[in-house]
C-alpha cells in the first residue's frame, strides 16, 4: 500500500461531479389529483389525501420534488492535502482554490478520466433518487389501511357522542321534565310542572 498521495499542492487536476437541480414532477401515485379513491367491500367509494405527495399543512398538491442530475467536470488547483489511514487504507482529501475539497477518487489528471467518473456519479445519484421516490410511493401502510384507520376514528367518535348523549337522556324522576321535553328547561336545571309530569302517575 502506497502512503504517498496521488497529487500534491500546486497540481492542476480535474474534478468529476454531478450537479443537481430541483424540479417538480407529477405525483406517480395520484397522477396530479392530490387524492385517491378507494372502493370498499360494499362497492361504495371514499376519497383520501394522497400520502405520496403530502406536504404537511399544505396538503397534497399532486406534485413531488425531485432532482435532475448533470455530469460535469472542472479544473482546480490543489491548495492542501489531508491524508489518514482508515481500516488499513489510505484516505486522502484535497483542498482546492475556493475553499472546497474533494476525495481523491473524484480527482484526475485528465478531463477525459474525470468525465467518465462524472457519468458514474450522475448514474449513482439518479439511482438513489429513483429509490427515494419509489420508497415514498410504496408506503409501509397501504391506502386501505388509511381508509380503515379514519373509518375507525369516525366510529369511535360516534360511539363517544352516543355515550355522552345517553348521559344527558337519563330517565327523569316523577314530576321532572327533561330539556328536550320542555323548551323552557336548561341543561343546568329542570323545569317544574304544575301537575303530573310526562312520566307521572
Amino acid at each position: 500500500m502506497s502512503l504517498e498521495p496521488k497529487f500534491k499542492i500546486g497540481d492542476t487536476v480535474f474534478q468529476a461531479r454531478a450537479g443537481q437541480e430541483q424540479i417538480w414532477i407529477t405525483c406517480p401515485e395520484c397522477l396530479g389529483d392530490g387524492r385517491l379513491r378507494v372502493i370498499l367491500g360494499d362497492e361504495s367509494q371514499v376519497s383520501i389525501e394522497c400520502e405520496c405527495c403530502a406536504r404537511g399543512y399544505e396538503g397534497s398538491p399532486g406534485r413531488i420534488s425531485t432532482y435532475q442530475f448533470r455530469a460535469d467536470t472542472r479544473e482546480v488547483v490543489i491548495t492542501g492535502v489531508d491524508s489518514n489511514i482508515h481500516e488499513g487504507h489510505l484516505r486522502t482529501r484535497y483542498n482546492y482554490v475556493g475553499g472546497c475539497s474533494a476525495e481523491e477518487c473524484d480527482l484526475f489528471g485528465t478531463r477525459g478520466q474525470a468525465a467518465i467518473r462524472a457519468l458514474q456519479l450522475q448514474a449513482d445519484h439518479e439511482t438513489e433518487e429513483t429509490n427515494r421516490i419509489r420508497y415514498k410511493k410504496n408506503q409501509s401502510k397501504t391506502w386501505a389501511w388509511h381508509v380503515s384507520y379514519y373509518r375507525k376514528q369516525i366510529r369511535d367518535a360516534q360511539e363517544t357522542i352516543r355515550r355522552a348523549t345517553a348521559h344527558l337522556n337519563v330517565i327523569p324522576k316523577k314530576g321532572e321534565v327533561l330539556p328536550q321535553d320542555d323548551p323552557g328547561a336548561t341543561i343546568t336545571g329542570r323545569a317544574e310542572t304544575g301537575g303530573k309530569g310526562k312520566y307521572g302517575e
